[in-house]
């Protein structure tokens, strides 16, 4: 069901004020415009800064009463009309605070006015949330980002505007997904600008213009998917598990009874491909990457946080099938069970919004969240309807890693066969992907410093010089392998190799621990 069709049901239900939450300002006011001509009401439309307009029904306005720019008396006005008609009360955000009781009070006498003579007020905000004194009287409707259509509109409109050729191109309309109108016609207008056309060459410009935007917004990252399969080693039962959950996505998988695949945790060691997994997997399906910074989704702005959550699900919905990369979740959700003592409830608020959408979305946005500490995360998390499954990522085995440092030195250019890669597996055991990538590297430098061409050796001495996490952080590996042995999937058909055991001199560094007296225990002896 579209926003017009929720508009138009309320509205025939008997309701007298609706509240429509949208930056898009000139698609509500359509809804609105469409909604006056289906019931045949006069509309006028108000605003502090234009007072009140009479709208045709194609949308032309003429000013009514200029002066009438105080809202309290405006909203006395249409209480106490005896004439039938629509207002929509445009950019009434600032009015909707608790200090502005008596306001407040006209509008709950507004939702209670008799259906005769027929009066609807409509009002207009950028975000949703109404004060609590609202909330049970007042239908908020959310206005979905532009769909294809919307989008093609805009395309003809700054078309026609620039005086430029224009095509109904559907890679065109798909890479302004997940834009407002407003920012659809500034991305078309700027692509028009630069190549005199609006056609299928206008893509990477538009996409490019989309990246900025959704950077802009400071919650969502639209991420370049470079990465390849192939470039992350080992692994070999989730990328499997991947590529099954992949064709579920083509055509004939919905006729066939399957549901769009929701998404994949990733617990594991650090620095051992989640992330990389995430970009990979987004590129081999050929979607759009979004990274999702659960951190920054929390303002200081009271409801600014709960809007973030809800705008940046609504673009990921709007670019769909995407992907949507939530890194190190764990670090967003801390905090949530001590919510209501520390920040009123925002956290729990927030986390419960994504973990019901996670739940409920049918959209096909695959969701790849990866963490490093499970004792972080909460159990709502970890039960299933939230992900397909929980795989389990851990340190490379001998053969993974062997393949590791062939892509990693294949990547700078030189021959993995010309180097004697038993020799460097056999010095890194208990390495991360992420410890041998770093090793290659700095084995580049060395050798660039001596004017050398890179060798076994220069490989070797870096990673001897390396003290791997595996070593500084071997109980909590332990303790990961442990947890998931009952509660996940491994993502490697390998077992895991056991830690290496330190000797004396190479003991990983612990704090000394001096035997002292403590004066103040009482009845000790001096």
């Amino acid at each position: 069901m579209t926003t017009y069709d929720h508009l138009l049901h309320l509205s025939r239900a008997g309701a007298t004020l609706l509240h429509i939450a949208s930056y898009e300002w000139e698609r509500v006011r359509g809804h609105v415009i469409g909604l006056s001509n289906a019931m045949e009401l006069p509309l006028r439309v108000w605003s502090q800064s234009t007072g009140l307009l009479a709208c045709t029904e194609d949308g032309e306005t003429r000013v009514e009463d200029d002066a009438a720019i105080d809202p309290l008396e405006i909203l006395r006005q249409i209480h106490s009309s005896d004439e039938p008609g629509v207002w929509l009360l445009e950019d009434f955000q600032p009015f909707l605070r608790e200090e502005h009781h008596p306001l407040l009070r006209w509008l709950r006498e507004l939702a209670r006015m008799p259906t005769s003579p027929r009066k609807l007020v409509v009002l207009s905000t950028p975000l949703p949330g109404l004060p609590m004194d609202l909330r049970k009287e007042i239908p908020t409707i959310e206005l979905d980002l532009p769909g294809v259509d919307d989008l093609r509109v805009v395309l003809h409109d700054a078309a026609s505007a620039l005086g430029v050729r224009a095509s109904d191109d559907e890679a065109l309309l798909d890479a302004a997904r997940g834009l407002t109108v407003m920012e659809a016609r500034l991305a078309f207008g700027k692509a028009a600008a630069e190549l005199g056309r609006l056609d299928l060459g206008a893509v990477p410009l538009v996409a490019r213009e989309k990246e900025r935007i959704i950077k802009q917004s400071e919650v969502l990252e639209y991420y370049p998917t470079d990465a390849r399969m192939t470039d992350v080693g080992g692994l070999d039962q989730l990328k499997v598990w991947l590529d099954r959950r992949g064709r579920a996505f083509g055509a004939g998988a919905r006729d066939f009874g399957l549901d769009a695949p929701k998404g994949v945790l990733l617990l594991g060691v650090q620095g051992c491909g989640k992330s990389l997994l995430a970009k990979a997997v987004a590129a081999t399906w050929q979607f759009p990457l979004l990274r999702f910074d659960l951190g920054k989704v929390f303002g200081g702005i009271v409801g600014q946080s709960e809007g973030n959550i809800r705008t940046a699900l609504q673009v990921a919905q709007a670019l769909a099938p995407c992907v949507l990369w939530i890194d190190e979740i764990e670090k967003g959700l801390a905090g949530m069970g001590s919510s209501d003592q520390t920040d009123g409830g925002t956290t729990a608020r927030v986390v419960g919004t994504l973990l019901t959408w996670m739940q409920e979305k049918r959209d096909p946005v695959f969701v790849v969240a990866t963490a490093n500490r499970i004792d972080m995360l909460p159990p709502e998390l970890l039960r299933k309807g939230r992900f397909d499954e929980i795989f389990f990522v851990d340190l490379p085995t001998r053969e993974v890693r062997e393949e590791i440092l062939s892509i990693h030195i294949g990547k700078k250019r030189r021959d993995p066969k010309d180097y004697d890669l038993a020799d460097l597996v056999e010095r890194s055991v208990g390495f991360s992907g992420a410890e041998l990538e770093e090793a290659v590297r700095e084995g580049l430098y060395d050798a660039f410093a001596e004017g050398r061409e890179l060798s076994t050796e220069h490989i070797a001495h870096a990673l001897d010089k390396t003290f791997p996490l595996s070593r500084t952080m071997r109980e909590q590996i332990e303790g990961l392998r442990q947890w998931a042995k009952v509660r996940a999937r491994l993502a490697s058909g390998q077992a895991p190799e056991p830690l290496p055991q330190d000797s004396a001199e190479t003991a990983a560094p612990r704090l000394r621990q001096e035997a002292t007296r403590n004066p103040f225990i009482p009845g000790g002896r001096s």
